[in-house]
């Protein structure tokens, strides 16, 4: 999330926007500050928050450019993009309407079945990858969730750039909090205490939920979601001082 901030405060626009898993409220307030051209994803949704409102107006009204995928799919392609191979077969999109809405998705003969078809999908190789993940150490490794694609992901871009709660000593990485993801594929390390707020990062913190639904809420509006950028993006000079205006509630972590 710092790094979406800091990507709004530049001013970027005409991303391609590429989610892996469940894509949420980073991926909404990008397509809500006019960052994004198109976004690739399974899908998208803020819980029980409800939808994301930025991703279904603009979806719905064609500004931005929807390519949709399966979640096995999407992992296979970046599967294929870290592998370094042009495409993938995917079995599962057989009989699915994905391969009329897909142009990019082909059916083609099994090599190894006569009179048999696969589906393959193209390799994703994303130009810059953006994760926030728990520790890395001074030779650039870094600890990350389980439970996301932050691996293969790492792996299949170009560039990877991390932020993450903290910096610690060689040899000092807690490996019980995550898994651990090798300084090789890395380009840049920045550690951005509460770097994830106003989602949550297990251990450290929970996720703010009187700051998602005050986003939620001011996604309604044009001029209340104005409002919102002008509050909690435009208003710092950077993450420091967002994190000691709208993170630090309690003065600490809270483990």
């Amino acid at each position: 999330m710092a790094s979406i901030r800091e990507l709004i405060r530049s001013g970027v626009r005409d991303l391609h926007l590429v989610c892996s898993g469940s894509a949420a409220i980073g991926a909404d307030l990008l397509i809500g500050a006019g960052c994004v051209r198109s976004i690739e994803l399974s899908h998208m949704m803020l819980g029980e928050f409800g939808f994301a409102p930025h991703f279904r107006r603009s979806a719905e009204k064609g500004e931005v450019r929807v390519l949709e995928h399966t979640c096995p799919a999407m992992a296979s392609a970046l599967q294929a993009g870290a592998m370094g191979i042009p495409f993938i077969p995917v079995h599962g999109l057989l009989g699915t309407d994905l391969l009329t809405v897909r142009e990019d998705f082909r059916l083609i003969d099994h090599p190894y079945r006569p009179n048999d078809r696969i589906a393959v999908v193209p390799a994703i190789r994303p130009d810059v990858c953006l994760l926030h993940g728990y520790q890395a150490d001074r030779d650039g490794n870094v600890v990350v969730s389980r439970l996301q694609n932050a691996r293969v992901l790492a792996q299949a871009s170009r560039r990877c750039v991390v932020t993450v709660e903290e910096i610690v000593e060689s040899g000092q990485l807690d490996l019980r909090r995550g898994t651990w993801l090798s300084a090789r594929y890395i380009s840049a390390i920045a550690e951005v205490p509460y770097g994830a707020h106003p989602t949550g990062c297990p251990g450290y913190y929970e996720e703010d939920r009187e700051h998602i639904g005050r986003y939620v809420k001011s996604a309604v509006q044009p001029k209340d979601f104005t409002e919102y950028l002008d509050n909690y993006i435009f208003a710092c000079a950077g993450h420091a001082e967002y994190a000691a205006v709208h993170a630090k509630k309690d003065g600490g972590y809270a483990v």
